[in-house]
Order: C-alpha cells, then structure tokens, then sequence
C-alpha cells in the first residue's frame, strides 16, 4: 500500500505540474524561461497525461483567453456545464483549423518536436498521444510492477480530471467569488486550486493573464508558484512574470481579462 501512494504522490505531480507549469504557465503564457531539456520534461508531464499535443492545448487555452465566456470560447459553462467539463472534447462547438493553430501559436511551430507531435491537427496528434501513453505505462507495468502501474494511473487521471475542473466550476457562478470585475465568469475556487496546484485561482488568472503566480493573497495556495520558486533558487527557472502595480490596477478597473500575450509578436 505504501508504493501505491508513493507512485500516486510522485506521478500526481509529475502529471499535474506538466500541466499547471508546462503546458499552462510556461508554453500557453510564457510566465518564466527553463533550459530546453526540463522544458521538455515538464511537457512529457502534460503529454502523457492525455493532454494531447501541445500546439492543439496551447492555441485551445490561447482562444479561451481571446473568447472568455464569449462565441468563439471553446469550452465556456455558457454552453453547458457538461460541455465545459468534458464535452467540448467530443463534440466541439468551435472548430479550431490548422490556420487557426499557425495564427495563434506561432511559437511552438519553431519547435520541431511540436510541430511533430501536432500532426497538422488533423486527429493523429491525439492518437499519437495516446499510444504514447500507452507504451509509457506499459513500460512502468514490465520495470516496476503492476502496484506502481495502479498508482500511475490514479495519479494522471486527478491530474487529468483537474484542468477540466478549472474550465467548468472556476467558470460558473455557483462556485467560489471574484477578486477582479472583469469581463467574464471566471471564478476563484479554492477547493480547484487545491486539486490543480494553484490553477482555481482562476479570477486572478483571467485577470493577470501573464502571471507566474495565481494565489495572489497569503491564504491562495499556489504548490505550482512554490514549485517555480524552489526551480528558481536551484537555478532552473529564470524571468518569472509576476503583476505590477499597475496590472493590478488596470484588472481592478476591468481593463484587463484578455490574453496579455501578443501572439503577433511570438
């Protein structure tokens, strides 16, 4: 039992931080700079978690920053709560074009290894995804055995199940309050950020876009900021992003709320 929860803890985290700091805060919103090689680690985090390829998650994320709980938002409670947490997978209202991906994440098309995992968004990307996976755990199965498997696999799907958390509770009013009046439903939600490592604080997110850290008050448990803080003393994370004076007060006033990240200048 104790090597099941050791598994659990260790592949929570290697899961939920691919998402929360590679996928999310350093690919989506480049909120602070890593050498390529943990770059990519923390990607393979995401990546093997079911996330899919990271140029489709990235210009996905992008577009629900462009479109908050507006058309145009892929995955809004707007649309339905269900849509918002799972459905928007299977059955898109918006569709998202391989010109769509060139415009919004320009970036990562410099990056040979997305531009190979994204397969044209075109569906294999996702397949490729899963195969991946697949191997990865079956490799674990034949070296570690199949408690460290178990482990594996209730570990990725929490942190699997928690960006779909963010996109359906820390978007609908019923769930937690608002820190900036900006324009749109985005919510903090403490027991969200609990589970995602910092990602409910989704108000404050919304609001900062750019920001490396999300629980912005003492008591707004960020494991994702203290994570990046530890990277940054052991001198593996540099240029962290954190909101002036004036970005807060642009965000009090609603002038923020948008992607802050110029995806023309990527």
């Amino acid at each position: 039992m104790t090597l099941f929860f050791v598994a659990f803890a260790l592949s929570y985290l290697y899961h939920g931080l691919g998402i929360t700091l590679g996928y999310h805060r350093l690919l989506s919103h480049r909120s602070f700079k890593v050498p390529v090689w943990f770059e990519y680690f923390l990607i393979s985090g995401a990546y093997l978690s079911l996330e899919g390829a990271p140029i489709f998650w990235v210009t996905t994320h992008r577009l629900h920053h462009r479109y908050s709980d507006h058309q145009g938002d892929p995955h809004s409670p707007k649309d339905g709560f269900w849509h918002a947490f799972l459905g928007w997978m299977f059955r898109p209202l918006v569709k998202i074009s391989d010109v769509d991906h060139k415009t919004v994440s320009p970036d990562l098309f410099r990056v040979p290894l997305y531009r190979f995992l994204h397969f044209g968004g075109n569906g294999l990307d996702g397949l490729m995804c899963l195969v991946a996976a697949i191997v990865f755990r079956l490799i674990i199965w034949l070296v570690l055995g199949p408690v460290v498997l178990a482990g594996n696999l209730a570990g990725m799907a929490c942190a699997f199940v928690s960006p779909l958390m963010v996109n359906s509770f820390c978007h609908s009013p019923r769930f937690g309050y608002r820190t900036f009046p900006i324009q749109d439903q985005s919510r903090n939600v403490w027991f969200v950020a609990i589970t995602s490592f910092g990602e409910g604080w989704h108000n404050n997110h919304h609001a900062i876009p750019q920001s490396a850290r999300h629980g912005l008050k003492k008591w707004e448990v960020d494991l994702s900021w203290i994570v990046l803080r530890l990277l940054t003393f052991l001198g593996i994370a540099r240029d962290l992003k954190l909101p002036s004076a004036t970005a807060l007060a642009k965000a009090s006033r609603e002038e923020a709320g948008t992607e802050l990240v110029d995806t023309a200048k990527l």
